[in-house]
């Protein structure tokens, strides 16, 4: 889409520049940039989304899953990898990349290991593979309690990689949990995710855990070109229109790396995206 500007109607005076697939904090170069109209338009980041609805794993068409990803604003997809070897789990991460080169769009890999198989080898290669976080099953409170946190923690050293937890607790939820993780991660210092990744939509908070932004997930300068459009109803009034819920809306456009992916629900680009790395967790925390 070349170099451009436009204004983000959350803010009167904030200005977002585009130079190719960034933003840019300035104008680069001696070229001309073009103003883009956003009027009666709402600009939110591109969304960062777990595959918690749709796994691509299990899905016969991985393509066409990420194609209604796109249409729902999501420009960086996690992709769950749940870790089945205990010996054989590199040669199973290297043939399950191969499954999702010609996807729509960019992802990251996030490995799911059940408390009981989870060993400090895995730690450690998941995290110089750039894996932003590692998800951690467990079925019940005594099962968490079991894992051997010390030498998982030792693995962690090397790279920060956080962990998190997935709770498949028929008789407890979540929140029954925190408490205990919490205890825990005070106890053997483990590096976690500040918020527990329940939801599909990755939080703010934990995008800095994990060390995907400021490259994806803002409006940061240097940042990849990732933003929906939504329209905002004209009768609504200007002070309704600070708490428009984008997240629950279905955007107009969606452009990933300065490049327009979807149009009214049409995806019009279908080139494959990047498998993306983190390189420092917990960088801007």
């Amino acid at each position: 889409m070349g170099a451009y500007w436009f204004r983000n109607n959350r803010s009167t005076f904030e200005e977002l520049t585009v130079c190719k697939e960034k933003f840019v904090r300035d104008r680069v170069g001696s070229g001309s940039y073009w103003q883009m109209n956003t009027n009666g338009l709402y600009v939110s980041p591109g969304h960062i989304m777990v595959d918690r609805k749709a796994p691509l794993e299990t899905s016969d068409s991985p393509i066409a899953e990420a194609v209604e990803y796109i249409k729902r604003g999501c420009t960086l997809l996690l992709i769950q990898h749940l870790v089945t070897s205990i010996r054989h789990f590199r040669e199973l991460y290297d043939t399950f990349l191969e499954k999702l080169d010609e996807l729509p769009i960019d992802y990251m890999v996030i490995p799911v290991i059940k408390a009981k198989a989870v060993k400090p080898e895995m730690v450690r290669y998941y995290s110089r593979r750039g894996c932003p976080f590692l998800c951690i099953v467990v079925n019940s409170q005594e099962e968490l309690a079991e894992v051997k946190w010390e030498w998982l923690v030792q693995a962690q050293s090397h790279k920060r990689i956080p962990f998190t937890l997935i709770v498949k607790d028929q008789k407890n939820t979540s929140n029954n949990y925190l408490e205990m993780w919490s205890s825990l991660r005070k106890q053997y210092g483990i590096i976690g995710l500040t918020d527990m990744q329940d939801d599909e939509m990755v939080t703010a908070q934990n995008l800095r855990d994990s060390g995907i932004f400021p490259s994806k997930g803002g409006f940061q300068p240097g940042g990849q070109a990732d933003y929906n459009l939504y329209f905002i109803d004209e009768a609504t009034m200007f002070d309704e229109q600070r708490n428009f819920r984008y997240h629950n809306s279905v955007p107009k456009v969606t452009v990933m790396n300065g490049t327009i992916k979807q149009v009214n629900q049409k995806v019009v680009n279908y080139d494959p995206g990047s498998h993306l790395k983190v390189k420092i967790h917990k960088h801007f925390v």
